[in-house]
């Protein structure tokens, strides 16, 4: 275990991650998934944020992120495509995509389960398009108890990404790296204030 005393230091360790490969931030709702991704969007900037289902609504104006909310899956997809090809013009550097699959909810009361999966696997294909590209991809995901891992696992796994964990005790933030085999396993764990979390975006008007 180790306790970095400053978000700064996280942040620094998240972009060295996002550097390499694909991140996955998940946890359960209050977990400061958002907060956190918004600040290592803001730290790793010029970065894009795409909010989906209910992170729709979280467009700010932050210096150096581009803010998306979509509605609909097709305008996700639509969104994508301008992003990767921002990211080719190297005018941004990568993209965060809060919440992952939430604009597919809505398909599985009409469509097969195994359409909705090949609609979640284009989706992955245009992310993996975006990395290829050089640019940096986060993922925010709800958790499953299941698993102990995020929502869509199998789907996830095809980034083959960092899966990083946050779960909040009192004041305590973890973040955990977890083994993308078995994500009950931790790896790392680095704990900081969620206080001071929270006062890092305020003081970016993140609320």
């Amino acid at each position: 275990m180790r306790r970095d005393s400053h978000v700064e230091g996280l942040l620094k360790i998240l972009d060295a991650l996002l550097t390499k490969r694909p991140l996955v931030i998940y946890g359960l709702p209050g977990s400061l998934r958002t907060r956190l991704t918004l600040l290592l969007c803001a730290h790793s900037s010029p970065f894009a944020y795409v909010g989906t289902g209910r992170h729709s609504r979280v467009v700010k104006s932050l210096s150096g992120v581009k803010f998306y909310g979509t509605v609909s899956f097709y305008e996700e997809l639509l969104n994508l495509f301008e992003i990767i090809g921002l990211v080719k013009l190297t005018e941004i550097k990568g993209l965060a995509l809060d919440e992952f699959m939430a604009n597919l909810v809505p398909y599985r009361a009409t469509l097969y389960e195994s359409y909705v999966s090949r609609m979640a696997f284009t989706e992955l294909q245009l992310l993996k398009l975006a990395a290829e590209a050089g640019g940096k991809v986060l993922l925010v995901c709800g958790e499953d108890h299941r698993t102990g891992g995020p929502l869509g696992l199998r789907y996830v796994r095809q980034l083959k990404p960092y899966l990083i964990k946050t779960s909040i005790e009192k004041d305590v933030l973890a973040v955990e790296e977890r083994d993308i085999g078995d994500p009950v396993f931790v790896l790392k764990r680095i704990e900081v204030s969620a206080s001071e979390v929270v006062s890092a975006c305020e003081t970016l008007r993140l609320g």
